[in-house]
């Protein structure tokens, strides 16, 4: 028996090229394709399909609401493919079957699709359902701000930096990373390793690490405490803070009582 699958996507390009890729599949049928949210409701409803390829970013309703617009027996396995969402990221590290992040490889599809085929072979199972759950209540509660309301606890702050490259995503633990720094419309990652950009603003990354352990130190850096070698003099009574890896960062005096405050509750812990 085929699998039976729907592509959702409002690029006419996108979805052919997932046409054209699902189509060398023979254990694959194609039963339509949708161009917004609100058909593919429709369409899921009618067609009944085993498994969606479904946008995250359309018109009328994007792929979230179309999920929380079906009742938990008429939702089919989902692979999510997203251009550019972080918080959809963020849902997907803790809930996702799979999504494939725009542009993405053939090799990386071939990927997501055999993990989705793997699921459906195991037939749809209260796990399955459980996660997708979980993974619409985190959605729903990052939009509104709040804290996620899963079954089980989350961390309050990112424990991993999420990093595209090649059409394929590296996360990086938090506490690997030494400190980070604006640059444009791009933030660069340091850790002991090689470098990485991250296309986000410092600010946004600041809001979702751990403020005890990440610091702004100068408006175009945010340093990790525990790489922090030893805070040093400069000219005219400014501050260079030199961080384990060697490089030397320079505290802006707008800053510096941030440090002294944090550098206070070390001292009396």
């Amino acid at each position: 028996m085929k699998i039976r699958v729907l592509i959702v996507d409002d690029e006419p390009l996108a979805r052919e090229g997932l046409a054209v890729l699902l189509g060398a599949d023979p254990e694959i049928e194609i039963v339509g394709q949708c161009a917004d949210g609100a058909a593919a409701l429709q369409t899921i409803r009618r067609e009944h399909p085993d498994l969606v390829f479904l946008d995250v970013q359309m018109p009328k309703k994007d792929g979230f609401e179309v999920l929380e617009g079906l009742a938990p027996a008429e939702r089919p396995a989902v692979v999510f493919v997203t251009a550019y969402n972080q918080y959809a990221i963020r849902a997907f590290e803790a809930s996702a079957m799979d999504y494939l992040l725009k542009p993405f490889s053939d090799k990386r599809f071939q990927q997501a699709l055999a993990r989705a085929k793997e699921e459906y072979r195991k037939s749809r199972t209260l796990d399955v359902d459980q996660r997708l759950e979980e993974l619409l209540a985190r959605v729903s509660e990052l939009r509104r701000g709040g804290a996620p309301k899963l079954a089980t606890p989350t961390p309050e702050y990112a424990e991993r930096i999420v990093v595209k490259s090649s059409g394929d995503l590296h996360f990086i633990k938090t506490s690997d990373v030494l400190w980070l720094e604006a640059q444009g419309d791009f933030v660069k990652v340091q850790t002991l390793g090689q470098p990485q950009l991250v296309r986000e603003t410092l600010q946004s990354m600041e809001q979702k690490l751990d403020g005890g352990r990440f610091i702004r130190i100068h408006r175009s850096f945010l340093v990790n405490v525990e790489h922090i070698k030893r805070v040093a003099p400069a000219l005219y009574g400014d501050h260079t803070v030199i961080m384990s890896d060697g490089s030397k960062l320079r505290l802006s005096r707008n800053f510096r009582g941030k440090l002294k405050a944090l550098v206070g509750k070390l001292s009396s812990a």
